[in-house]
């Protein structure tokens, strides 16, 4: 599965969120996508890996942390290939993820159908 596939699932697992992806060839470290439900936006990352190492760029986690600063909700969100374990991490976690990979301390999803209420909570505040 590819990061792109990866996204097409999660659009047909929650219909009600609305999802925009982001093509920014020019500005380094933008996520993927920006999602919104109940007037409320968040920015995700999104990444597929086959082990636990999860590669973010400098410019990623920069841009995580920065918008952490500044208070806007920001996500990584990580399928793993050999189980579809799928973890939900906040931004503010993007160095601590870079260096400790998949097995930082996270909420935990597993397959996006049947947990779509676990999903969500990335909409609260």
């Amino acid at each position: 599965m590819s990061e792109s596939k990866f996204y097409q699932q999660l659009k047909k697992s929650l219909p009600q969120v609305y999802f925009e992806r982001i093509e920014n060839r020019i500005g380094q470290g933008t996520p993927d996508i920006t999602a919104i439900y109940n007037k409320k936006e968040i920015w995700i990352e999104l990444k597929f890996i086959k082990l636990n190492k999860i590669n973010l760029s400098t410019f990623q986690i920069s841009w995580h942390l920065k918008r952490f600063s500044l208070g806007i909700r920001t996500f990584i969100l990580v399928k793993r290939g050999r189980d579809s374990l799928i973890k939900a991490y906040e931004g503010k976690k993007a160095l601590e993820l870079a260096k400790n990979g998949f097995s930082v301390p996270c909420f935990v999803v597993r397959e996006p159908r049947t947990d779509i209420k676990t999903l969500l909570k990335m909409f609260e505040n």
